[in-house]
């Protein structure tokens, strides 16, 4: 006979520390260096970073887990980024002076110099096309203004030139416009664009508070950043890139900053300094309202990172290796479960433990939209998706037989169901048992 509490009550407990066990995240590294600055590859399946090894170099790893693999290994390189098409990473590289922005092909090769004028040049970003590279350079003007090279190599072009500094340049999606903060006239740091092909600058902002790390929405009608306003604290506030009035997203007695636009453009994640005194990861809608916890791990957590999919955040945390490791975390938390959801559709497992081999799902719909609903293993990979389509409002029912994409049945184990339509999602978690 089988001893049901024996197999019952080690689950239970199992699945009650799930979502703690999830929210300390992922380890993508774990040796004794520093790992610091991850970014996707466009299609999701590497991250790439630097690592101090002996002095700081750029290395990639896959994002599923495995081993990381070198892409330089000489002098001292910052500030990796994947090139559009993902065949090759553009950084900034000191050797005796100043740093210049070289590129060396992703999957590894010689690395090719694109600056070399004397001045540092610092934090390179893609044109969407892949043609040009933007930079920030520090010229003969004593302050750091905004250039762009091409990526295939030739002369630089000076986008600003006055004498106050502008720096951290992002391209718009459509790579017409770069947004910047400058230290102008206020004295503080405004957020300005400027034409990709120069011209007039335009200030988006202009109060006597410093506003930094200006980030374009996919749509590119938003600017999101970090505004130090009247709390004494960095909150996030975005403004529409055509102009108008900011709008506060965050609003607390709290620090937060690095913000970063999901790929749907309904969350910013974001860096934020908590009651637990170290900052963890956050996000918050787009259009307003309670944050939301994805890490909690007593461990300060930085620079989180959107997967292209927007079903990770990839991130640099100082765990108990005591270095700068590179995690990755479920871009919604397992237990999130705002009230606003409610008013949009419900989910129910039943049961969520099973010996059967099928799990009934329950959901209802109350506006049309389109839905998907799939499932997860416990390491966050995709099972099966049952759904993606178009629902019309209603109850709806539909069995997961326990099989995967392939039509293999899966293993015993935990796995989660997800619901997504816009930017509401809900999970919950069931235990199979063969």
């Amino acid at each position: 006979m089988i001893n049901y509490r024996r197999i019952f009550y080690p689950i239970i407990a199992c699945m009650v520390l799930l979502s703690t066990l999830w929210a300390q995240g992922i380890p993508l590294t774990s040796d004794s260096y520093d790992h610091e600055f991850p970014e996707w590859s466009p299609d999701g399946n590497w991250i790439v970073y630097t690592k101090l090894d002996a002095v700081w170099q750029i290395y990639k790893v896959p994002s599923s887990g495995g081993t990381e693999i070198a892409l330089t290994s000489e002098w001292t390189h910052y500030s990796p980024q994947w090139s559009p098409d993902g065949n090759w990473i553009v950084y900034e590289r000191m050797e005796y002076g100043p740093t210049n922005i070289f590129k060396v092909p992703s999957s590894g090769g010689a690395e090719i110099i694109l600056t070399d004028n004397g001045c540092p040049d610092e934090h390179p970003q893609w044109s969407p096309d892949g043609n040009w590279i933007v930079y920030q350079k520090w010229d003969t003007t004593s302050c750091e203004h905004i250039y762009k090279v091409p990526s295939s190599g030739g002369a630089e072009i000076a986008l600003t030139s006055d004498s106050n500094s502008s720096t951290y340049p992002q391209w718009s999606p459509d790579g017409n416009w770069i947004v910047y903060q400058k230290e102008d006239s206020t004295s503080d740091g405004q957020i300005y664009k400027i034409s990709s092909s120069g011209g007039a600058e335009i200030a988006l902002t202009s109060d006597n508070y410093l506003h930094y790390f200006p980030q374009w929405s996919p749509d590119g009608n938003w600017i999101v950043y970090m505004k130090i306003d009247a709390t004494g604290d960095g909150q996030i506030y975005k403004v529409p890139s055509s102009g108008g009035a900011e709008i506060a997203l965050t609003s607390d007695n709290y620090w937060h900053d690095s913000p970063q636009w999901s790929p749907d453009g309904n969350w910013i994640v974001y860096r934020k300094e908590d009651s637990t005194t170290c900052g963890q990861i956050y996000k918050v809608s787009s259009s307003g309202g309670a944050e939301i916890i994805l890490t909690d791990n007593g461990c300060p957590d930085e620079h989180p990172q959107w997967s292209p999919d927007g079903n990770w955040i990839v991130y640099q945390k100082e765990d108990a290796t005591g270095y700068w490791q590179i995690y990755k975390t479920s871009s919604v938390g397992i237990e999130e479960k705002p009230s606003s959801m409610s008013d949009f559709f419900s989910l129910k497992i039943r049961p969520t433990i099973t010996l059967a081999s099928f799990v009934v799902i329950d959901y209802s719909i109350k506006r049309e939209g389109k839905v998907s609903l799939r499932i997860y293993d416990i390491t966050g990979v995709l099972v099966k998706e049952l759904i993606n389509k178009v629902v019309a409002p209603g109850n709806y029912t539909i069995r997961w037989d326990g099989s995967n994409h392939e039509g293999k049945k899966v293993c015993s184990g935990h796995y989660f169901v997800r619901i997504e339509s816009g930017k509401f999602t809900r999970a919950e978690k069931v235990t199979v048992i063969r």
